[in-house]
């Protein structure tokens, strides 16, 4: 029905509208921007019930149950953390020496443990709206088209607002070389820049790929066709992009996005080769080009770098995970809590309000059992994407691109926390939800389709 295409369509825009317009009020780490997001959300999802109820789930659909079992097993044991009137043994030491003694909760922040399940429940509303509305292969490249340019215009924002001095949206003067767009924290914001050039690249990709048949004129001419009549857009934004990646002196975000890239590169390699040859040559001898020409300011961190005291500290983050490895100390608690952890060398340089490792921060947290599940969850969803990429014959620039952002956030979370804020996962979520549904191939769909109907559904 066409009403029930348009009505998906338009809850699917709206959701990816609010993802993105969050980025804007500081990476949504503000009140008011986690208020507006999940608010909104909960409401599109509402409008999504009510669609899928009206429609039949599609195979992409269905396919995701596993992943949402073991994703919400670990959310229920982190609501169960925040459970008072647990036994002794059970509860958190901390509650020992809190006013009106123990037996509280199993998490030392409990208050903290339900906004941590609030905002990871949203993230799965995201991923689940926009998996049904890009079930359209058309729809999903215009998503991905859309955050192309929403990354590019966020690239300039941060490129001008360093070269200016000002801020206006992170509501202060910019200091230091590095860019930070509208993000307080640059590596959080090199995560989100990172996804911004794959963005384009896909995008760029999409536009001007094809044609590799006949000769190498007719090749040519049918890339430069492409190019002029949109492609040279997205290039130009994915450099905007990747030079803003590189300004913001990000060393594992830098290197993290340039494997992307090359993950990105390597999904859509072609037996024949043709006109992906030149594509890619192209990109490749544009982004040496800004490689050379803005990464001073990283070429500098790289020079200067000393001791880096994240790997001082996480010895002593796995040690308090294994202290309670079962129950973990509470999602939201790392940072009250490691207080009795940080080394000598690690507690001159102030709090330390995260792990700088988000995969030992939720073990931390979590507990192991917990933070396997969730883990689990997130790497079917990876190995989901890679079988697009290998399955299918047309439009594999979707699933790559989503394989390529998933590579990007998987290695600088070892060592960052860009997942932690909002705004990150939250577009995280979505270019997941949009490589999912566009992984699968025709062939898949038929078989998925004939057995609903052999079983009379």
């Amino acid at each position: 029905m066409l009403w029930r295409q348009l009505a998906q369509a338009t809850v699917g825009w709206a959701a990816l509208a609010l993802v993105l317009a969050v980025a804007f009020l500081n990476g949504g780490i503000t009140p008011i921007a986690w208020v507006v997001l999940y608010a909104g959300i909960l409401l599109l999802f509402a409008f999504q019930l009510v669609l899928d109820l009206a429609t039949e789930v599609p195979l992409p659909a269905r396919r995701v149950l596993p992943v949402g079992i073991l994703y919400f097993a670990a959310l229920v044991w982190l609501q169960v953390q925040t459970v008072g009137g647990m036994a002794e043994p059970l509860a958190h030491p901390i509650w020992q020496i809190a006013p009106g003694g123990g037996g509280q909760s199993i998490s030392a922040r409990p208050e903290l443990g339900q906004q941590v399940v609030l905002r990871l429940t949203c993230y799965a509303m995201i991923f689940w709206v926009i998996l049904r509305s890009a079930g359209s292969g058309a729809l999903a490249t215009d998503f991905i088209r859309a955050i192309a340019i929403f990354s590019m215009v966020l690239a300039v924002y941060g490129i001008q607002a360093q070269v200016s001095g000002v801020n206006p949206l992170i509501g202060s003067e910019v200091e230091g070389n590095a860019v930070r767009a509208s993000f307080t924290n640059r590596n959080s914001y090199a995560t989100y820049a990172a996804f911004g050039v794959l963005a384009n690249f896909a995008a760029y990709t999409g536009i001007t790929a094809g044609g590799e048949g006949g000769t190498a004129l007719a090749s040519l001419r049918n890339f430069l066709e492409r190019f002029f009549a949109g492609g040279w857009l997205f290039g130009l934004g994915g450099l905007i992009c990747l030079a803003a990646l590189i300004l913001t002196g990000s060393r594992a975000g830098g290197a993290s996005g340039l494997i992307g890239v090359l993950v990105f590169a390597l999904a859509l390699r072609s037996p024949k080769g043709g006109n992906m040859r030149m594509v890619w040559a192209m990109v490749a001898a544009i982004a040496a080009f800004v490689l050379l020409t803005s990464s001073g300011f990283l070429l500098e961190r790289l020079e200067t770098t000393g001791p880096d005291l994240r790997f001082e500290v996480y010895p002593y983050v796995v040690e308090g995970a294994l202290d309670r490895p079962l129950l973990g100390h509470g999602a939201g608690a790392f940072h009250d809590t490691f207080r009795a952890y940080v080394p000598l060398v690690a507690a001159g340089a102030g709090e330390w309000a995260m792990a700088h490792s988000s995969y030992l921060e939720n073990a931390y947290e979590f507990g192991l059992p917990a933070a396997a599940a969730f883990y689990l969850a997130l790497g079917m969803i990876g190995w989901r994407l890679m079988l697009g990429v290998l399955r299918r014959r047309r439009n594999r620039v979707v699933p790559a691109f989503a394989l390529a952002c998933f590579v990007v956030a998987a290695l600088h979370s070892l060592v960052d926390f860009s997942l932690q804020i909002p705004a990150v996962p939250a577009a995280f979520a979505a270019i997941l939800g949009l490589g999912w549904a566009q992984s699968f191939s025709s062939s898949e769909l038929d078989r998925g389709s004939g057995r609903r109907k052999r079983s009379g559904a």
